[in-house]
C-alpha cells in the first residue's frame, strides 16, 4: 500500500514539472488535458487512500487518524484540493456568464488558490523515514526558534520605526539636467541622479541641475522607508548581505553620511549574532535529539553515556568498518595476508602433493618478497611523488598551449598511468585479491586505474573523452598519506547517511518553491535590450529547469534581491513574501540543519577517540597478560580489535599457533614504547637543537658567566637595587594599565597617517615626534623587563615567552624605522615603506595584556592545525575542479564588445567588422585564473555570473550563445553543494570542536563562581525571608497602590497597551493624511499620560530607591523623560520653528526613543528572557571576539590606507567596484571599507579586476600621480583573500562556538 502511495507521489511530481507557464495559460493544448486528467486521478487516488486509513483507524483519538501530525497534513492536502475543485467549477460556470475584466481577475485567484498543490509532494516525507526523523528534529527546534524569531521581530519593529521616522519619502529626491526638466513618470525604469535631502541647507555639488521629489523609488519601487512594511523589506535584504551596501549609499545621499551607523548596527546585531543564533540552536538541539535517540535504542543509561553523539548504533561491523578506512596502506591487511598466508601454505601442504611443494616456496618468497616492497616507506613516498607530479602536469594544460607540449603530456598520462598500473598489480599479487579489496582506499585506486586505462584505450579509436576527467581523481590518492585529513574525511563519511537525507529534503524544498515559483511568476520575468526588444529575464520561472536554478540560486543568497525586485515590479509587492520565506526556511532553517549535522559530527568523533585511547590503553595490558589463556583470549583481543589498529595486528597474531605468541610480543611492546619515544622526540624538534647549540657553546663559556648564571644580562646581580627598582614597577598594579594607555594613543596615531600629508606640514611633524616619544616610551618598557627577567637565560626571561617576542620585533623594528629614516630616508624608500607597514602591527600588543583576548587568539591558534586539514581537502577540491574547468572552458570565455554583435559568430567575423575580442574577467584559460574562478565561485559572491558565462560558452574563438549548453549547470552547482555547502561548512565543526577543547581548564573555574554565586543569593533570600517585608508599615492606601503595582494583571494591561502603542507608532508613513496624524498624535499624549500615570503610582508604592534599584522600572522612567522632551516637537500650538529652536537635539531623535518601549515586552516572554540571559552570559568572550575583530580591523585598514591611499579614481582610470564611498584615502573610510568586504558584499568589485585595484602602471610615466607601485598587483590578491579568510571563514564562526558553549 505504502509503494503505490509513494509511486503515485513521484507520478504527482512529475506532472507537476511538467507544467508549462508560458503555453498552458488557457489549458486549450492536448497535454495540457492530459495533465490535467492526471491531476484528477491522483487527487481521487489520496482521497481515496485517506478515507481508507480514516475507516481503518478511526477518526478522532490518540491513536486515531487525526492523531498523527504527518496525517493531519494529508486531510489538510485533500480538503484544499476539494476547495480547488469546487472553486474550478464554479470558475467554468462565471466565464460562461461574467465580463472578461471580471473572468481574468477570477482566473489570477484561481492561479493562487491552485498553489495548494504544491504542497503533495510534502507526502513523500511520511513515506521516508530517515527524512522523517530528520524533519521532526527540525519540528522539535520550533519552540526555540520561535525565541529567536521573536527577537528578530524586536529588532525588525525597533529598526523599521527608525527608518520610517528618518527617511520616509528620502529616497524619491532626484536632479534632473536644467535644460530639458520634467518629473520622471512613475512607470520610467531608468535611475536619474540621486541627490541629497531636500531643504535642510546643504550645497548642491552639481551645476546647472534642478532638484525635485520624484514619483519612483529606487528599483522598481522597491527600496525605500516609506512606511513599515517596506522598511522591514530593506531590512530584511540588510540582514542576508546581499545588496546592503548599495541601499545604505543611497540613503547616505538622500540624508547624512553618518547613517552608516544605522546599518552596522543592524548587521552586527541581526546578521552576525540572530542569524548565527539560529545556528546555535538547531545545532544544539540537533545534537540533544540525538542523545536522546540513543538512549531510546540503547535502553541502558550506561551504554547512551558511552554512546553519546555517535551516529546509529555502534555495533562490531561499523568499528571493523572504520578500522578499515583508518588502515592507512594496507597495513593491517598486509600483515594479516602475511600471517593467514602461512596458515593457507600450511593447510595447502596437506592436501597437496610433493612435486608442487618446491613451486609453492618460490611463489611464496616472491609474494614475501612483493609485501616488503609494497609496504616499504620507500615505495610509498615514490608513489607519492609520482601522484603530485601527475598532478602538477595536468595542471600545466591551458589555453593557446604549443603542440609539443600536448604530446608531452600524452606521454606522461601514459607513464603515469603504467606506473600505477603497476602498483596495483604489485599490491594485488603481495596481498591477494580478498584482502586488496578488503581496504576501501585500494578499492579507489583500482577504479581510478581501470579507468585511466579504458581511457587510453578508447583515445586510440578517438572517444571517451568524458573519462580523462576521471584522472583528476588521483589527486584525491594523497589522502591516504596524511593520516590528520584522514580523520577529518572518516568525519565525513560518517555523516555521510545523515547528510544523504538532508539532500534528499532539500531537493524536495527546491522542488517545491520551483513549482510555486512557476505558478506566480512563470513568463512574467522579461527586460528591454538596448536595441528595444523585449527578452526573458536571464533568473526566471519559465520552466522547471530555471525555475530550480533561480531558487538555488536564491538560497546562495547571491543577487536575489534582483529576483525580488522583478517578482515585485512583475507581481505586487507581497511577492516578498515568498522570497522572504524562501530564504528564511532554506537559508536560516535547512542549511544550518547541515552545519549541525557537521558540527555533531565532530563532536562525536572527539567523544570516540577519547573512549577509543582509554580503551586501548586498558586493553593493551590485559591482551598482553591473557594472549597465553585461550578462554579470555578471544573476548579480551576482540575489544582491542574494534578499537584500535594494533588490536588488529595483534588479533592477527593471535589467531596462529600458541607457540608463535611470545615472540612477535616480545617484539611489539617496545615498539611501542619506541614509538611513543619517538613522538616526543618529533615534538621537540627545535629545544633538542637549541641544547645541541648550548653544549657546543659551554665548550667556549669563559668562567666569569658560570659565576653570573642568575644575573640579568651578566649585569645585574639578584641583588641590584636597579634590577629591584625594575620589579618593583613590573609588579606594581598600573604598570600594565600605563603601558595599554600609551598602546591606544599610538593606536591613534598610527590611525592618523596617510601617504598623502605633506613633508613638513604641521601634521607630518606632529606624526614624526609622537613616533620618537612612543618608540621611547616602549624601549624603556623592553628594557625594565629585561633588567628586571633576564634576557634568555632563566624560567621567566623576557624572550621565554612568545608575546614579549612579537613586543621586542615590533619595538625593534620602530628602532630601525628612526633610524633609517634620520639616515635619509629619500636613498631608501622602499626599506622605509616596509618599515611604516610593519608600525600597523603595534596594536597586536594588546593581546598580551587582555587575558580574555589571549584565550580567543590562542583557540584560533590550536585550530589552525585541524583548519589546516580542511583547507587541503578545499585544495584538492579546487585543483579538481580547477584542471576539469580548465579543460571543459579553456579558450571559450571570449566574446565580442561592439555596437551590434547578433550576427557575429566567432573571432574573425568580430575583427572583420572592427569590433574587440576580449576576454571575460574571470575564466578558464589555466590553472591560476580557474582557481581564482572557484575562489569567487566559493564565496558565493558573484557567481551567478561565471555560471551563465559557462552555459553560453560554444568553442574556442566562437561567440557564445545564450544558454548553448545547460548541462554545464552540473559543473557549478556540484561544486557549490561539495566546497561551499559541505567542506566550508566544516571550518564551523572545527572552530567549534577546538573551542571546546580551549574552554575545558576554565569551565571547573566558572562552575566553581556560578555555585558561589547561587549560595550568596540563597543567603540573601534565606536573610530576606527572617526579616519583616519592607510594606509592612505602609498605610492602608499605600498598601492597596502596592498590591495594585504587584499584581500579574496591571502587568497584563501594560503589556496590552505597549502593544497597541508599538502598532500605532508602525502606521506612519510617506504622505499620511492628515487626519491620521492627528489621531497618532492624541494616541501618543493619551500613552504617555499612561505610562506617567503608572511611573508615579510605582513611585509611591515602592519608594524613591527600591524604584531605580529595579532594571525594568529605572528603564520606565528614562522612557518617560524621552517622551516628555518630544512633546514640544509634535504638540499643536507651537510653530515647529520655535520647537525645533528651543530643543538642543532634532526631536525626531527623540521621537524614535519612543520605540524602546518595545524592550517592557521582554519582560513578559520567558522563554525568549531565557535566550537573551544566555547570549549576556556568552558577552564578555563575544566582547573579546569584538576585540580582535576591531584589532582585525584597524591592523587591516591602517595597512589599507599605506598601500591603496594613493590611488586615483577618475575618468582616465576608472575603478569599478571602488567609489567615493569605498575609498582608502583615510582611515575612517578603509574601516568602512573593509566592513563591506567582511560582510562579503560584491568584494570581487573591490579587491580583484586589474582595472581596479590591481591596475597597471600607466606605460612611460612614473605612476606616481595614480597611486600605481609595481608591486601592488602582487599585494593586493593576498591582502584581501587573507582578509577575506580570516574574517569571514574564522572569526565568524568563533562566535559560533562561543554561542553554543554558552546554550549547552
Amino acid at each position: 500500500f505504502e509503494r503505490v502511495s509513494i509511486m503515485v507521489i513521484l507520478l504527482n511530481c512529475m506532472t507537476l514539472g511538467m507544467y508549462q507557464p508560458c503555453e498552458n495559460i488557457d489549458c486549450s493544448s492536448e497535454r495540457c488535458q492530459i495533465l490535467q486528467a492526471f491531476d484528477a486521478f491522483i487527487y481521487i487516488f489520496f482521497a481515496l487512500e485517506m478515507v481508507v486509513k480514516m475507516v481503518a483507524l478511526g477518526i478522532f483519538g490518540r491513536r486515531c487518524y487525526l492523531g498523527d501530525t504527518w496525517n493531519r497534513l494529508d486531510f489538510f492536502i485533500v480538503m484544499a484540493g476539494c476547495f480547488v475543485c469546487n472553486l474550478e467549477r464554479c470558475d467554468a460556470h462565471q466565464q460562461n456568464q461574467a465580463h472578461p475584466q471580471q473572468a481574468s481577475d477570477w482566473n489570477i485567484n484561481l492561479t493562487a488558490i491552485r498553489t495548494v498543490r504544491v504542497l503533495r509532494p510534502l507526502k513523500a516525507i511520511n513515506r521516508v523515514p530517515s527524512m522523517r526523523i530528520l524533519v521532526n528534529l527540525l519540528l522539535d527546534t520550533l519552540p526555540m526558534l520561535g525565541n529567536v524569531l521573536l527577537l528578530c521581530f524586536f529588532v525588525f519593529f525597533i529598526f523599521g520605526i527608525i527608518g520610517v521616522q528618518l527617511w520616509a519619502g528620502l529616497l524619491r529626491n532626484r536632479c534632473y539636467p536644467e535644460e530639458n526638466f520634467t518629473l520622471v513618470a512613475a512607470n520610467d525604469t531608468r535611475e536619474p541622479r540621486r541627490l541629497r535631502k531636500l531643504g535642510e541647507g546643504r550645497s548642491w555639488d552639481i551645476r546647472g541641475s534642478r532638484c525635485h521629489t520624484g514619483h519612483s523609488n529606487p528599483h522598481k519601487e522597491a527600496i525605500n522607508f516609506d512606511n513599515i512594511a517596506y522598511a522591514w523589506i530593506v531590512i530584511f535584504q540588510v540582514i542576508t548581505l546581499e545588496g546592503w551596501v548599495e541601499i545604505m549609499y543611497y540613503v547616505m545621499d538622500a540624508h547624512s553620511f553618518y547613517n552608516f551607523i544605522y546599518f552596522i548596527l543592524l548587521i552586527i546585531v541581526g546578521s552576525f549574532f540572530m542569524i548565527n543564533l539560529c545556528l546555535v540552536v538547531i545545532a544544539t538541539q540537533f545534537s540533544e535529539t540525538k542523545q536522546r535517540e540513543h538512549q531510546l535504542i540503547d535502553g541502558c543509561p550506561q551504554c547512551a553515556t558511552a554512546l553519546s553523539l555517535t551516529d546509529g548504533v555502534c555495533t562490531e561491523k561499523d568499528e571493523a568498518e572504520d578500522g578499515a578506512v583508518e588502515d592507512t596502506d594496507g597495513e593491517g591487511a598486509g600483515s594479516g595476508s602475511k600471517e593467514r598466508g602461512k596458515k593457507r601454505q600450511a593447510a595447502r601442504g596437506k592436501h597437496g602433493g610433493c612435486c608442487r611443494k618446491p613451486c609453492r616456496d618460490v611463489w611464496y618468497d616472491t609474494r614475501m618478497k612483493l609485501w616488503e616492497i609494497v609496504e616499504s616507506k620507500y615505495f610509498n613516498r615514490g608513489i607519492m611523488i609520482a601522484i603530485l607530479i601527475n598532478t602538477i602536469s595536468m595542471g600545466i594544460e591551458h589555453h593557446e598551449q604549443p603542440e609539443e607540449l600536448t604530446n608531452i603530456l600524452e606521454i606522461c598520462n601514459i607513464v603515469f598511468t603504467s606506473m600505477f598500473s603497476l602498483e596495483m598489480i604489485l599490491k594485488l599479487t603481495a596481498f591477494g585479491s580478498f584482502n586488496y579489496l578488503r581496504n576501501p582506499y585500494n578499492v579507489f585506486d583500482g577504479v581510478i586505474v581501470i579507468i585511466s586505462v579504458c581511457e587510453i584505450v578508447g583515445q586510440s579509436d578517438g572517444g571517451l573523452s568524458v573519462l580523462r576527467t576521471f584522472r583528476l581523481l588521483r589527486v584525491l590518492k594523497l589522502v591516504r598519506f596524511m593520516p590528520a585529513l584522514r580523520r577529518q574525511l572518516v568525519v565525513l563519511m560518517k555523516t555521510m547517511d545523515n547528510v544523504a537525507t538532508f539532500c534528499m529534503l532539500l531537493m524536495l524544498f527546491i522542488f517545491i518553491f520551483s513549482i510555486l515559483g512557476m505558478h506566480i511568476f512563470g513568463c512574467k520575468f522579461s527586460i528591454k535590450t538596448e536595441t528595444g526588444d523585449t527578452v526573458p529575464d536571464r533568473k526566471n520561472f519559465d520552466s522547471l529547469l530555471w525555475a530550480i536554478v533561480t531558487v538555488f540560486q536564491i538560497l546562495t543568497q547571491e543577487d536575489w534581491n534582483g529576483v525580488l525586485y522583478n517578482g515585485m515590479a512583475a507581481t505586487s509587492p507581497l511577492a516578498a513574501l515568498y522570497f522572504v520565506a524562501l530564504m528564511t526556511f532554506g537559508n536560516y532553517v535547512l542549511f544550518n540543519l547541515l552545519v549541525a549535522i557537521l558540527v555533531e559530527g565532530f563532536q562525536a568523533e572527539v567523544s570516540s577517540l577519547v573512549q577509543r585511547r582509554s580503551f586501548t590503553a586498558d586493553s593493551r595490558k590485559s591482551s598482553v597478560m591473557s594472549l597465553g589463556k585461550s578462554s579470555l583470549e578471544r573476548r579480551s583481543l576482540s575489544l582491542v580489535r574494534q578499537q584500535t589498529f594494533l588490536g588488529s595486528i595483534l588479533f592477527t597474531l593471535a589467531e596462529t599457533r600458541v607457540d608463535n605468541y611470545k615472540l612477535p610480543l616480545n617484539l611489539k611492546e617496545p615498539e611501542i614504547n619506541k614509538g611513543v619515544k619517538e613522538d616526543e622526540k618529533a615534538d621537540s624538534p627545535r629545544e633538542s637543537l637549541c641544547f645541541r647549540i648550548q653544549k657546543m657553546m659551554e665548550v667556549y663559556k669563559p668562567d666569569w658567566c658560570e659565576t653570573r648564571e642568575d644575573w640579568s644580562v651578566y649585569l645585574f646581580s639578584p641583588q641590584n637595587k636597579f634590577r629591584l627598582l625594575c620589579q618593583s614597577i613590573i609588579a606594581h598594579k598600573l604598570f600594565d594599565y600605563v603601558v595599554l594607555v600609551f598602546i591606544f594613543l599610538n593606536c591613534i596615531t598610527v590611525a592618523l597617517e596617510r601617504p598623502k600629508i605633506l613633508q613638513g606640514s604641521v601634521e607630518r611633524v606632529f606624526l614624526t615626534i609622537s613616533n620618537y616619544i612612543f618608540t621611547t616610551i616602549f624601549v624603556a618598557e623592553m628594557t625594565v623587563k629585561v633588567v628586571s627577567m633576564g634576557l634568555y637565560l632563566g624560567e621567566k626571561a623576557y624572550l621565554r615567552s612568545s608575546w614579549n617576542i612579537l613586543d621586542g620585533f615590533l619595538v625593534f623594528v620602530s628602532l630601525i624605522d628612526i633610524v633609517v629614516s634620520m639616515a635619509g630616508g629619500a636613498k631608501i624608500l622602499g626599506v622605509l615603506r616596509v618599515l611604516r607597514l610593519l608600525r600597523t602591527l603595534r596594536p597586536l600588543r594588546v593581546i598580551s595584556r587582555a587575558p580574555g583576548l589571549k584565550l580567543v587568539v590562542e583557540t584560533l591558534i590550536t585550530s589552525l592545525k585541524p583548519i589546516g586539514n580542511i583547507v587541503l581537502i578545499c585544495c584538492a577540491f579546487f585543483i579538481i575542479f580547477g584542471i576539469l574547468g580548465v579543460q571543459l572552458f579553456k579558450g571559450k570565455f571570449y566574446y565580442c564588445v561592439g555596437f551590434d554583435v547578433k550576427n557575429i559568430t566567432n573571432k574573425s567575423d568580430c575583427l572583420a567588422a572592427s569590433y574587440r575580442w576580449v576576454h571575460h574577467k574571470y575564466n578558464f584559460d589555466n590553472l591560476g585564473q580557474a582557481l581564482m574562478s572557484l575562489f569567487v565561485l566559493a564565496s558565493k559572491d558573484g557567481w551567478v555570473n561565471i555560471m551563465y558565462h559557462g552555459l553560453d560558452a560554444v568553442a574556442i574563438d566562437q561567440q557564445p550563445v545564450t544558454n548553448n549548453n545547460p548541462w554545464m549547470l552540473l559543473y557549478f552547482i556540484s561544486f557549490l553543494l561539495i566546497v561551499s555547502f559541505f567542506v566550508l561548512n566544516m571550518f564551523v565543526g572545527v572552530v567549534v570542536e577546538n573551542f571546546h577543547k580551549c574552554r575545558q581548564h576554565q569551565e571547573v573555574e566558572e562552575a566553581r563562581r556560578r555555585e558561589e554565586k547561587r549560595q550568596r543569593r540563597m543567603e540573601k533570600k534565606r536573610r530576606k525571608a527572617q526579616k519583616l517585608p519592607y510594606y509592612a508599615s505602609y498605610g492602608p492606601a499605600r498598601l492597596a497602590i502596592h498590591t495594585l503595582c504587584t499584581s500579574h494583571y496591571l502587568d497584563l494591561v501594560i503589556t496590552f497597551i505597549i502593544c497597541i502603542n508599538v502598532i500605532t507608532m508602525s502606521l506612519e508613513h510617506y504622505s499620511q493624511p492628515q487626519s491620521l496624524e492627528t489621531a497618532l498624535k492624541y494616541c501618543n499624549y493619551v500613552f504617555t499620560s499612561t505610562f506617567v500615570i503608572e511611573a508615579s503610582l510605582k513611585l509611591v508604592a515602592f519608594g524613591f530607591r527600591r524604584f531605580f534599584k529595579d532594571r525594568t522600572r529605572s528603564q520606565l522612567f528614562l522612557l518617560l523623560l524621552f517622551a516628555f522632551s518630544s512633546l514640544p516637537a509634535i504638540f499643536p500650538p507651537l510653530p515647529k520653528i520655535e520647537s525645533n529652536a528651543s530643543l538642543p537635539i532634532n526631536p525626531t531623535i527623540i521621537r524614535i526613543m519612543r520605540v524602546l518601549r518595545i524592550a517592557r515586552l521582554l519582560k513578559m516572554a520567558t522563554g525568549m528572557r531565557a535566550l537573551l540571559d544566555t547570549v549576556v552570559q556568552a558577552l564578555p568572550q563575544v566582547g573579546n571576539l569584538g576585540l580582535l575583530f576591531m584589532l582585525l580591523f584597524f591592523i587591516y585598514a591602517a595597512l589599507g590606507v599605506e598601500l591603496f591611499g594613493e590611488l586615483v579614481c577618475n575618468a582616465d582610470y576608472p575603478c569599478e567596484g571602488m567609489s567615493r564611498h569605498a575609498t582608502f584615502e583615510n582611515f575612517g573610510m578603509a574601516f568602512l571599507t573593509l566592513f563591506q568586504v567582511s560582510t562579503g558584499d560584491n568584494w570581487n568589485g573591490i579587491i580583484f579586476p586589474t582595472q581596479d585595484t590591481l591596475r597597471e602602471c600607466p606605460p612611460g610615466g612614473s605612476g606616481s600621480d595614480y597611486g600605481c607601485h609595481a608591486g601592488l598587483q602582487f599585494i593586493s590578491p593576498l591582502y584581501f583573500v587573507s582578509f577575506v579568510l580570516t574574517a569571514q571563514f574564522v572569526l565568524i564562526n568563533v562566535v559560533v562556538a562561543v554561542l553554543m558553549k554558552h546554550l549547552d
